[in-house]
């Protein structure tokens, strides 16, 4: 620093607030700091910033495996709005019943002097929440896909409920009344309110909804889906459309449909749910619901970044809508199918 002082010709204590953004030197003087700094490829130095300035600009975030397509993405749209607001973000991963990691990891983003905090996990462990108060006292804190309310935590979403309606009224629209569902484990809150849209839907539109037509899966899996789509056809109740509430049970249950020689679209339409990067590649391109994940990181950030950690007034729950993606998978009913 103290070269780029003299190269500009003014104090150490100058460039410091150059380098700090603060608003007390004259535009001259701040351009000379800038070009010094660029001459002398100058990197200020992260720990001293926050020495002297009682800041981190540090933001952390904990997630599941980031392989996880559905956090990935959060996690992709958390970055680049903190790059935007001056901020680093620090990730740390915990597999899927490691519980005991949550609040290990807590603990250690508070030793880094973390400014805020994002969870993007499904579903978030019990035993943490005495910590994530403490928490909350201390920075911001938002939670991303959670149903479990925590006073003073931000709850960001994507309106599941909606996501659900809006998939199943794509194929009402299309003339589809037998519409079978594929479902994710529903102790998943955001399985029970993909369900609720899928029954919403169907009411509104005065159908029936056979409940030998709504089958479960053990997970949100290829397999699962596969199963799923086994259980409804050995139903022996006519279905013309599929809402499955995952890309993966979409997939599954078209390669069970193909086996028993069933087309897709022109027998039965298939409609997903997430969006995933093989949706718009497989055959036939997967009509599905995109989870806007990375606007979910991105709100994430702002949020913290809107909310003062000492002066918060209650928490509220924020859900993004997801919008429909029209591919090659869903169709009209053909008409055998109509007069059945």
């Amino acid at each position: 620093m103290r070269d780029v002082a003299r190269r500009a010709g003014v104090s150490h204590q100058t460039v410091s607030r150059v380098i700090n953004k603060e608003d007390t030197v004259a535009a001259a003087t701040r351009e000379r700091v800038r070009v010094a700094i660029r001459e002398l490829e100058y990197v200020p130095s992260a720990i001293a910033r926050s020495l002297s300035s009682d800041r981190t600009h540090t933001l952390g975030m904990v997630t599941t495996d980031v392989s996880d397509h559905f956090f990935a993405e959060a996690v992709v749209g958390a970055e680049a709005e903190a790059r935007k607001h001056g901020l680093f973000l620090i990730i740390g991963t915990i597999e899927e019943g490691a519980e005991d990691d949550e609040g290990a990891y807590l603990r250690l983003m508070l030793e880094q002097r973390i400014e805020g905090l994002i969870i993007a996990r499904p579903r978030l462990r019990a035993g943490s929440d005495p910590l994530l108060r403490r928490l909350t006292k201390r920075v911001p804190v938002v939670e991303i896909a959670s149903d479990i309310a925590v006073p003073g935590v931000e709850l960001v979403d994507v309106d599941n409920r909606q996501g659900g309606l809006d998939a199943t009224n794509v194929l009402i629209e299309r003339g589809h009344r037998l519409i079978a569902t594929v479902t994710g484990p529903l102790e998943w809150p955001s399985a029970q309110a993909r369900l609720e849209g899928y029954r919403e839907a169907l009411r509104r539109a005065a159908l029936a909804e056979p409940a030998a037509l709504v089958a479960t899966g053990k997970d949100w899996g290829l397999e699962s889906g596969e199963q799923a789509a086994a259980r409804l056809v050995e139903s022996g109740k006519r279905f013309t459309a599929v809402f499955a509430q995952s890309d993966l049970l979409a997939l599954g249950a078209i390669a069970h449909l193909r086996q028993q020689g069933t087309r897709v679209p022109e027998d039965v339409s298939v409609i997903g749910y997430d969006d995933i990067p093989v949706a718009a590649f497989v055959d036939p391109p997967l009509t599905t619901v995109r989870q806007p994940m990375r606007e979910v990181g991105a709100l994430a950030v702002r949020l913290i970044v809107e909310r003062d950690a000492r002066d918060r007034g209650p928490a509220h729950r924020h859900l993004l809508r997801a919008p429909v993606i029209l591919r090659k998978s869903v169709a009209p009913p053909a008409v055998t199918a109509l007069r059945a």
